[in-house]
């Protein structure tokens, strides 16, 4: 069986599973033993017949027309996005094989996510691959590593969930995105293997990929907590390099009071900015710490009261000589 046809079919199984009948004008009736339109409705709707439905679902019908597609898009009610993945998976519409970029290329990657600073900014291959990430990104979404893989950290990283308040909305996003990409490398076997070890290993992930959900990736809010900044709003946008299909650049542009705040962060050590106000602090004491002990080394007379030195002072000592008083009295 034809891989992309059978994906086709268990694509359009999802999303006639996400259609109840009131949406398309049809009575709900009586309980239902599966979510969503039954085979029957979606054919009689599109226009179809009922077995030539069933065979797209089953990944066994060839040419299939984009008017067909079309047809069955609109009962479904699929966005853009989803009817550009099945005209892919149908034969149409293709975006070439996706292909990764040479080694002697990633120094004018490096300077291009480098000249994005102080704002995140990194690039990803095919299989979503971190190739190059500058310091930003590499210090808030933990991108750190040789080539570290984006949906690994995203999925098996434990502190992934920490830092990102929105992880479940982000997660299900990034699947999505995933998916359209990958649709024109459903035979390759890195791509295979790569889903699997991910499913076997985030029960989330194989959720996920199991629904076939399907979206384009740029333009939504991604938040970043960071210890010392609290939570960052960002806006992703995403970039694909000409003549490298699946190679694409991610930019974080910063919302609001998250620009200066960054560009502050980005300026300081990776600790962050919270140890800036407190090195004053720390200093003020300094200066005033000679003051208590200069009283007990300095022989100055405002401390010489406090001190046992007047015990020998001339004073006391001519207090006892009377002689010369007390003699001329007895004469």
């Amino acid at each position: 069986m034809d891989p992309k046809l059978a994906e086709l079919g268990n694509f359009l199984a999802e999303r006639r599973a996400e259609v109840t009948p009131q949406q398309v004008g049809l009575p709900g009736g009586a309980a239902r033993r599966v979510p969503g339109l039954r085979r029957e409705e979606v054919a009689m709707l599109a226009g179809i017949g009922v077995s030539w439905y069933a065979w797209i679902e089953q990944g066994r019908a060839k040419n299939v027309s984009p008017e067909i597609l079309g047809a069955i898009a609109g009962v479904l009610r699929l966005d853009e996005a989803q009817q550009q993945y099945a005209l892919r998976l149908a034969g149409y519409a293709g975006a070439g094989r996706p292909q990764s970029c040479a080694d002697d290329e990633l120094p004018l990657l490096l300077r291009i996510v480098d000249g994005f600073l102080p704002n995140p900014a990194y690039v990803l291959n095919p299989y979503w691959d971190v190739m190059v990430a500058n310091s930003s990104a590499t210090r808030l979404l933990g991108l750190a590593g040789e080539r570290p893989n984006y949906l690994e950290a995203l999925f098996l990283d434990p502190a992934a969930r920490e830092r990102l308040p929105d992880w479940e909305r982000d997660a299900a996003a990034a699947v999505a995105a995933f998916r359209v990409q990958s649709g024109d490398m459903l035979t390759d076997a890195r791509l295979a293997a790569l889903v699997r070890g991910l499913a076997e290993r985030s029960p989330v992930f194989a959720s996920l990929w199991a629904r076939h959900l399907v979206a384009e990736s740029g333009g939504e809010t991604q938040s970043v907590r960071h210890p010392d900044l609290g939570e960052l709003e960002f806006t992703r946008v995403s970039m694909c390099v000409g003549g490298r299909p699946g190679v694409q650049v991610i930019l974080l542009t910063p919302q609001y009071d998250t620009a200066e705040l960054t560009e502050l962060w980005a300026s300081q050590a990776p600790v962050g900015p919270a140890p800036v106000p407190s090195a004053p602090a720390r200093s003020a004491p300094v200066p005033s710490a000679p003051v208590q002990p200069v009283p007990v080394r300095s022989p100055s007379v405002p401390s010489a009261p406090v001190q046992p030195a007047p015990v020998r002072s001339a004073p006391v000592r001519t207090i006892p000589v009377r002689p010369a008083s007390v003699r001329p009295a007895h004469v």
